[in-house]
Parts: structure tokens; sequence; C-alpha cells
């Protein structure tokens, strides 16, 4: 957030300066109503005050309002443009809104400012690495670390940085330095033991990612890769019991919900408001969710129109059958601790011809699933490359396979849905002849 008193509250203003005083604690005890009334208040009095104009973007971003946050700062930065904040907040802003170059651009206008700010570094790194410049984001970060020696996050995505130049070696010791610091890391810790995973040496990954397991028992990256390192010693009997796809992979066909007359009706309904949904992005996976060639449309909860409200609650309804008919079995990371409450994040996916999934998981879920309102008709049971089907089983994020993996594939039919724990690894096959393959996934996510 923006330095008031650096950055346009003039000495004898005190009404002014109370004010933006006042809206800073209300925004850090998080009430931003009263932090934004506070500012406005301000503006009313000075339409152009940069600090206010500052905390005002900041609130906006944090309330999903990227476009209203990027307006509003570019006010700040133009009046006030030694504001370093005020660029900085710009850029986290940019980033939100996918304009990498732009959000680069301003945090590098933020660091030539206040070149000591070692989360600044950090940040930048990370948008470097978006970018796939890896040697420049070790580099960002490496700043961050001579700023803070003590700074884990920096450490962990110097570790991410080096993987991505295959210098596994020196990524295991950045993790392991992240460790050093904050021995409750959890994505260094899962991350130290995929690094692990890739140098050959499952017995060791075993170690960080038991340790994570011990403290966060569902910890979806954690469960994926303690089933990859299982496999690689030979132990598929215990890698089994976490990757039952018979038993853990739900399959239902809801009938069509209240006010549509049938399944068909319901999904014409449901795709046409997917394509006019107001986050549909072309070629975006902001997520990393790991669409390639398609459109996703990343929230869908944040606009329920008739037919997304409709699925809600029908999907909300199979997910509550699925999980009353699950056992109850202790020391399982997915069965544990069957959630009483939970939230969900829905996207859709229309994927164009050749266009897949990577293998992948779902960090932020408990459940994950997917429901098909339309499969193109070269999706076929008799096809033996099993174009357009899901997959289950083979790891993904460029995590070695040395040995052979048990996959379970699925034909999609229309009017379906799967369930899955969030931590099983699955991909969809690329297809051809199609224009579009159209579904809707969602993640279940524990909130307890």
């Amino acid at each position: 957030m923006g330095n008031i008193a650096d950055s346009g509250a003039r000495p004898g203003d005190a009404t002014v300066a109370d004010a933006l005083r006042r809206a800073i604690e209300q925004h850090k005890a998080g009430r931003p109503g009263e932090a934004e009334a506070l500012c406005r208040q301000v503006l009313r009095s000075e339409p152009s005050h940069p600090a206010a104009l500052n905390l005002l973007g900041v609130l906006a971003r944090q309330a999903g309002r990227p476009a209203a946050a990027v307006e509003l700062l570019r006010r700040a930065t133009a009046v006030a443009p030694d504001f370093a904040d005020a660029h900085y907040n710009l850029g986290n802003a940019l980033r939100d809104q996918g304009d990498r170059a732009g959000a680069g651009a301003a945090y590098d206008r933020a660091i030539a400012l206040r070149p000591a700010m070692a989360g600044w570094h950090n940040n930048r790194g990370v948008l470097l690495l978006e970018q796939g410049d890896a040697p420049a984001a070790a580099a960002a970060f490496g700043r961050a670390i001579a700023l803070d020696p003590a700074y884990a996050d920096a450490f962990n995505n110097l570790g991410n940085a080096l993987q991505k130049q295959d210098k596994l070696t020196d990524a295991v010791a950045a993790y392991r330095r992240a460790i050093a610091a904050n021995p409750r890391f959890g994505g260094a810790l899962a991350n130290l033991g995929g690094a692990l995973i890739r140098q050959g040496q499952p017995l060791a990954a075993l170690e960080p990612l038991d340790r994570l397991l011990a403290a966060e028992p569902q910890h979806v990256r954690a469960v994926a890769y303690k089933a990859i390192a299982l496999r690689e010693l030979g132990r598929h009997a215990e890698a089994d019991r976490l990757e039952d796809t018979e038993r853990l992979v739900g399959v239902a066909r809801p009938p069509p919900p209240p006010g549509f007359a049938s399944i068909a009706a319901f999904n014409e309904r449901l795709i046409a408001e997917i394509r006019v949904h107001p986050t549909l992005k072309k070629d975006w996976d902001p997520y990393q969710r790991a669409a390639r060639h398609g459109s996703v449309a990343v929230d869908l909860l944040a606009h329920k129109s008739p037919a997304i409200a409709a699925f809600e609650a029908m999907i909300r309804g199979e997910i509550d059958r699925f999980a009353a008919a699950l056992p109850d079995e202790p020391g399982h990371p997915f069965l544990c601790r069957k959630p009483r409450r939970y939230g969900l994040i829905v996207w859709a996916n229309i994927l164009s011809e050749e266009g897949h999934q990577a293998a992948h998981i779902h960090n932020l879920g408990w459940l994950s699933g997917v429901y098909y309102p339309w499969i193109p008709p070269v999706v076929r049971d008799d096809d033996p490359e099993h174009e357009g089907w899901i997959e289950f089983g083979r790891p993904g994020y460029d995590l070695p396979c040395r040995y052979e993996p048990r996959v379970k594939a699925i034909r999609p039919e229309i009017g379906m849905a799967l369930l899955f724990p969030s931590y099983f690894w699955h991909r969809t096959i690329p297809f051809r002849g199609a224009p579009e393959r159209i579904s809707v996934a969602f993640d279940l996510h524990v909130q307890e």
C-alpha cells in the first residue's frame, strides 16, 4: 500500500491527514468499506490526492475489480510519478488482468524508485518466471534474498526458477534454505519432494512429503507426489490405496434441474450462458488448470445467470450424494476427513480442435469434478486412440514416469458428471475432426 506521508498529504491539512490515517487503520483492521468511505471523503476535498487514489486502487483489487484498480492506480502515478508504492500496486493490478508486459514495467519503475524492497524483487521474479525467463527470475529472487537472507518465499521461488533450468541440485539446496527459514512451509516441502523425484531419489522425496502430510494430511501436491515416489520404489500396493480409481472416481448422470424440460434443453442454455460469460478468455489459463487451445471462463459463479445457478444446485446435489456414499477411513488422505461445509469454484473449458488439458491436479480442492454439456461425435467408444477422453493416473508437471503408469480412461458423454479426489492426476486426450468440446469443471474446497 502507498506511503501516505511521502505522497500527497499536505503538512497543514490535518483533516486530510487524519482521514488517510484512519483509512489505513480501517484497511489493516479488515474493514474495507470504512476505508473506502474515508478515501472518498479525501477525494471530495482533493480529487487527485495520490495516496487516497492508491488505497482505493488497492481496495478495488482486493474486491476483485482489477480494471477499476488499474484506473485508480494510473491516476495516482500520473499525479505523483515518484510514488513507488502506487507503481508497485499498479503492477499487481495489471498482472491480475493478464497484462504481464505492463506489470513488468510498473514493477521496474517501483523498484527503480525504492530498490531496497525485497518483496518487490520477489514479485518481479515471479512475473518473469510466468513469462518464461527463468534466468532473469532467478536473478530477481537472488536480489530479494540479498536484501532479506531469511526470505523463505524467495528461496522457494528461486528453487522453482532453478528447476526450470534443470539445475536440480541447486534447486534442492534452495528449497532446503526455504524450509530452514520456515520449517512449516508446505509449498517448499512439496517442491523439495518433487525435485528429489526428478533427481531419481524417490526414497529421499518421501521424507519432506511425509513431514508435510503429518501436518496437512490432505495436502494435494504432497499426496500426488507421494504416489509417484511410491511407484518409483515399486511400492504399488501403497500407491494403489491412494489412487484407487475404481473406488474413488464417481460417475453420475444428473436429471435436468427444475425449470428445464430435458437435460438437452438445460445443456443448450448452459452452453449459451458460458459463451457470453464475462470471465470467458481466449487461450488464457490464469489458474494454471492446464487448458491448451481453447477458451476458459474462469469463474462461472461470479456471474450466476439462470442455467449457471441451476448447475450449481444440481452439482451440489451430486457431490453430496457421492460424499455420503464414501466410507470413513482413518489415515487415508481423501477419506479421513469428509467436509461438513464447503465452497465451490466452477469454471468452463471450450476446447477447440487439437485442444486438450495436460496432466494436472487441482491444488485448491478436496474433491474435483467435471460435467459435460457437449461432447463432439468424434469422441467414440470404438476409437483406439481415445481422442477426447479423460484419463487418470499419468503424472504431469514434467515429473518423470520411470514406471508403467496404471491409467484409467473414461469416454465422456453428454450429461455425464465425474467426481474424483483433487490429487488424482488427470488429462484429456487431444481430438481431431470437430470444432469444440465443452466441459464445466469444479473444485470443492473445505470451509472448516
